[in-house]
């Protein structure tokens, strides 16, 4: 038997599936379940999260890290006597990139096209760190280089070329033949106020697009009901996330708002989501979140847990999905969502010590630990 989440997280069954399609399943996904099986049981627990979340310096967070946990290999050749916070998130990204190596290993055929998709994930947020850069005006030609590391999957990319820019319009010029410089060359000219948020967004909803044609492609049905499940749940959360910013932190227009929904329509609706875009004032966008299928994650009234809420969900229904979907595309697409989780909290931690927040304060911020 086979299951599919269902609303609040609980698992619904699916039945229809005969024994010979279960032992194809076990078959096709045997090797990369037993992998991801393998490296699910090392992601950090509660135990390492009290430990992390005890500590006072980032050198201590990096030396409980290199001693203690799976990212031990990954961080054997860093100082914990003199390690820069960005040398250390970009070491927890290239932990992930192995994980993305290994499954890639295992799969074949459209399976092994979507991972290359997902795997964009990594490649576009290091983009957008690097155009953030650019617009602050300070760009290190060692800072470059280690975030361009993680754009090296690309083919089209000349990499140390890349580095030596020497500004946007440079950088940009020299994404020529990628996707990449079609989608942001429309903003090199565009007003500094809005550029870095254009181009932001349009490289988030083009990953979106990217990842739904590339889910639709599976070949089996069982995994494409999961990942469609999986988009529409976050797709969702993204939009109340987004909607409630843009309208009431930055004041956007209806019309831009609008713009850059994602569309992918899962329980919301687009009928609730158009309520939520032109309710008049934060009391009226809560009542109506409230009364959507959602309402359960946005119960505090304090706005600024409202994505901690929804992380909180997301990582419940990722352990769900990974413990009862072992032979399906769920055992790399959750345990890879669960190790991106994991490596924010990290990031929070330290972000956390370098505000100075207490072991209670910051222990509000991590994800996953009342399980």
């Amino acid at each position: 038997m086979w299951e599919i989440i269902g609303k609040h997280g609980r698992i619904k069954s699916l039945t229809g599936f005969s024994e010979g399609d279960i032992m194809l399943k076990e078959m096709k996904y045997g090797a990369l379940s037993g992998k991801s099986r393998a490296m699910f049981g090392k992601l950090l627990n509660r135990y390492d999260y009290n430990a992390l979340i005890q500590k006072k310096r980032v050198s201590e967070i990096l030396a409980y890290l290199k001693y203690n946990t799976h990212y031990s290999t990954i961080l054997a050749e860093v100082d914990e006597n003199n390690v820069h916070r960005v040398d250390l998130e970009n070491a927890l990204k290239k932990d992930i990139m192995t994980d993305y190596s290994k499954f890639r290993k295992f799969a074949v055929g459209q399976l092994k096209e979507f991972i290359n998709v997902y795997f964009r994930k990594i490649e576009i947020e290091s983009l957008k760190l690097i155009l953030r850069a650019f617009e602050a005006g300070h760009v290190e030609y060692s800072v470059l280089e280690k975030s361009l590391m993680f754009l090296t999957g690309n083919d089209g990319l000349d990499i140390p070329k890349l580095a030596l820019s020497k500004d946007l319009e440079e950088f940009l010029s020299r994404l020529y033949g990628t996707d990449y410089y079609e989608l942001l060359k429309p903003f090199l000219y565009d007003s500094d106020e809005t550029r870095l948020f254009d181009m932001e967004m349009t490289l988030d909803l083009y990953y979106i697009r990217c990842l739904k044609k590339a889910f639709e492609r599976l070949p089996d049905k069982t995994d494409r009901a999961i990942v469609k499940e999986m988009m529409e749940t976050e797709a969702d959360i993204l939009n109340i996330l987004w909607i409630y910013r843009s309208k009431y932190l930055h004041e956007f227009p209806n019309e831009l708002i609008r713009s850059y929904l994602v569309h992918i329509t899962g329980k919301l609706g687009r009928k609730m989501t158009d309520s939520l875009i032109n309710a008049g004032n934060t009391e009226e966008y809560l009542d109506i979140l409230k009364r959507s299928p959602y309402g359960f994650l946005f119960d505090d009234q304090n706005q600024l847990f409202f994505e901690h809420s929804y992380l909180e969900y997301i990582h419940k229904l990722h352990r769900t999905y990974f413990r009862r979907r072992p032979f399906s595309v769920a055992c790399i697409i959750s345990y890879l969502r669960l190790k991106e989780l994991e490596i924010a909290n990290i990031i929070t931690i330290i972000e956390c010590i370098r505000y100075g927040l207490s072991e209670e304060e910051t222990r509000k911020f991590v994800i996953g630990m009342n399980l």
